[in-house]
């Protein structure tokens, strides 16, 4: 639901920190889950036109699925619940050898070259993200370029996959540097400085989800309005029957990185739009299209994305608050390794972000049980809506389960630990049962 950025990872690293969000652009989701996506931005999807041609692994021959297919998709499903834990632990690991090794303490004396407070914070934060960058690298390779073009989902060449990667890291940059410079200010300035972060965090997300659609995703993808006359009819007929108005619907050409399928209701005020993924255009049929639009509709109608910043807000102020209270005990522990005696030092933003996301995963099932219920309620305002059948409904789960290999039937507790949304199975027994108002 709210980055793979992306938002679990697009919101959920904003939720760990706000500083981390500047690095969603490039982070792929490996979240099987996202059947359905209501990622409020999305800057790793793509954009477009139907002039694309979308290769033989995103034709409709993959539909119904195969047998070989069906062997492709329990093992993406395997690989992805191995790499959830995997990835985690990759993380961690490249922080504490930053942290262990001193090299956070020599990243923050070069940047005290730049002499200005704020250019030494801006500075360093660079440094440290090229660093974290670089030794991250060959696994980012392996999972969103390798892994992606083993299953027939990459669509770019390396360089090309390469060129947007960068593009991110540079958007990490370049907005990162307000959060993190307002996150040692507070620090420096007040004893409840989790509190103070996270009440000020607030614009900083509403401000990124506002000004994402309009200056961020267009700058990986190419957003034109619907070509599909009658499907845009019938998309804004659905919005206006949901009183959204003010929508424009827009396709993008997602076919230019990758094979899957997705579709999303993203911004605010004046930036909100109405997104499809030129490959779900080419895949499914109307009544099929109208039910995927009219779920996302409920998301927007239902306020789930002012739900879901509040979500963010909470669990990172709690997130900060832990770390507050028992932060200064490990700096104090281990101060000659690190490099640095106090948590107001830039040096120490490695292990703040070690504390947060060791946090936010365990604070994980809690989240998604939130998400997937906002899931659930957003299928059943689609089924109300729609106006399609149960089965059609059904239909547009099994098709997203087959093209993005999506596991429909998880084990249970990686459905309770890391999906956003449900199980395609479980909605797609709602949805044949459910019996619209």
């Amino acid at each position: 639901m709210l980055k793979d950025i992306a938002l679990i990872r697009m919101l959920a690293t904003a939720a760990t920190l706000i500083l981390i969000l500047a690095t969603s652009p490039y982070a792929q989701s490996s979240d099987s889950s996202r059947a359905i996506d209501t990622t409020v931005v999305d800057t790793s999807a793509a954009a477009g036109s139907t002039d694309v041609e979308i290769p033989d692994e995103a034709d409709e021959s993959i539909y119904p699925m195969s047998e070989e297919r069906k062997a492709k998709l329990a093992s993406y499903s395997r690989f992805n619940h191995i790499w959830r834990f995997v990835n985690l632990f990759i993380g961690l690991g490249i922080l504490a050898l930053i942290l262990f090794t001193g090299l956070s303490a020599r990243l923050r004396n070069w940047a005290k070259k730049a002499k200005k407070k704020f250019l030494v914070v801006w500075l360093f934060m660079i440094l440290l993200l090229v660093v974290d960058y670089l030794l991250n690298f060959p696994f980012s390779v392996y999972r969103n370029f390798v892994v992606e073009s083993n299953y027939g989902f990459m669509n770019q060449t390396f360089w090309e996959w390469l060129g947007q990667d960068l593009l991110g890291l540079g958007l990490s940059a370049i907005i990162g540097i307000i959060p993190m410079w307002f996150l040692y200010q507070v620090i420096s300035k007040y004893r409840k400085w989790w509190l103070v972060f996270a009440i000020g965090a607030i614009p900083f997300v509403i401000f990124f989800i506002v000004i994402a659609p309009v200056f961020i995703s267009p700058l990986f993808n190419d957003f034109v309005p619907l070509q599909d006359q009658q499907l845009k009819t019938e998309i804004l007929d659905l919005a206006s029957r949901a009183g959204i108005e003010g929508s424009e619907v827009f396709q993008v050409d997602a076919s230019r990185q990758s094979t899957k399928l997705n579709a999303y209701v993203t911004g605010l005020f004046g930036t909100k739009r109405i997104v499809l993924y030129d490959t779900m255009i080419n895949s499914f049929t109307l009544d099929e299209i109208k039910f995927v639009m009219a779920h996302e509709m409920g998301h927007y109608v239902m306020h789930h994305v002012w739900y879901g910043v509040a979500m963010v807000i909470i669990f990172m102020a709690l997130a900060l608050w832990i770390t507050s209270r028992t932060i200064t005990v490990v700096i104090r522990r281990f101060q000659r390794r690190f490099g640095f005696e106090r948590l107001g030092d830039i040096a120490s933003l490695p292990l703040i972000m070690m504390y947060v996301t060791v946090l936010m995963f365990l604070f994980n099932p809690a989240i998604n049980s939130i998400s997937r219920y906002m899931e659930h309620q957003a299928d059943t305002y689609g089924m109300n809506i729609s106006g399609v059948s149960g089965e059609s409904a059904a239909v547009a789960f099994d098709k997203l389960a087959v093209y993005n290999l999506s596991d429909p039937d998880p084990p249970a507790i990686i459905e309770f630990w890391f999906y956003s949304h449900p199980a395609l199975k479980k909605r797609m027994e709602f949805v044949r049962s459910y019996v619209p108002n």
